[in-house]
């Protein structure tokens, strides 16, 4: 596994040296620095070495792959049929967490569940009657749609933990955590609006804990590393 050393120093290649160069007056560029790595994560994913993989990892991919799709999907349902902005925007963030995990997957040569990508449409079964259960569920009522929404960033840290326990490989590894923090705000998101409409939240996979721990945090910026430390922000280094 590679150090958090090595990933800062692909990360500072990434955006040009000359922000080392930046005292305490450079946080206007470092911003601006941030905001060109924010659709960079593929080309850091990329530029990270390639090591032995293992048949877990590789199985773990392609479900995430798919499993952010069905984010994706399920948004993009609820949001035609509510009309509601967060389905829309996140919908857009999921299509940028499946991106990154295609980028391995292509790094590796691993064939793509999601090569033929329609709307709605898996090959893994559990997910395809999932996708059917939630759109379903969310089409009762707009509060309901959001709990749904909440429900899914909670499964997907859920799995996301459970594959990380199987990975090693720096890359897999870096996707994964910053999959995770985007999976935090987003359910930060979701029950936000929900409790903001008198819906008084329940836990749905994570503990009852574990979700109160990450609404009751603060939304995470910047990029963190294989292991989920900050190693670049807008505060910062």
């Amino acid at each position: 596994m590679k150090s958090k050393a090595l990933i800062l120093a692909g990360i500072v290649l990434m955006m040009g040296l000359p922000l080392l160069a930046q005292g305490n007056g450079g946080k206007g560029q470092r911003g601006k620095g941030l905001n060109r790595f924010d659709g960079g994560m593929e080309n850091l994913l990329v530029e990270l070495p390639m090591e032995d993989i293992s048949p877990d990892e590789r199985r773990g991919l392609r479900f995430m792959r798919e499993e952010e799709k069905l984010a994706r999907d399920v948004y993009m349902a609820l949001y035609k049929e509510w009309g509601l902005p967060i389905f829309n925007n996140i919908a857009r963030s999921e299509q940028r967490h499946m991106d990154a995990v295609r980028v391995i997957l292509d790094k590796y040569g691993i064939p793509d569940p999601v090569a033929n990508d329609i709307e709605g449409i898996f090959v893994n079964a559990r997910l395809q009657q999932l996708y059917f259960d939630l759109v379903e569920a969310g089409k009762v009522s707009l509060i309901e749609a959001l709990r749904m929404g909440a429900g899914i960033e909670e499964l997907d840290i859920q799995d996301l933990l459970r594959h990380l326990e199987n990975a090693d490989n720096e890359d897999i590894r870096l996707a994964y955590q910053n999959l995770m923090k985007g999976s935090r705000n987003h359910l930060r998101a979701f029950v936000s609006i929900y409790q903001g409409r008198n819906g008084v939240y329940q836990a749905q996979h994570l503990s009852p804990g574990e979700v109160e721990d990450i609404i009751s945090s603060p939304m995470e910026r910047g990029v963190v590393d294989g292991e989920g430390e900050p190693v670049f922000g807008p505060y910062g280094w």
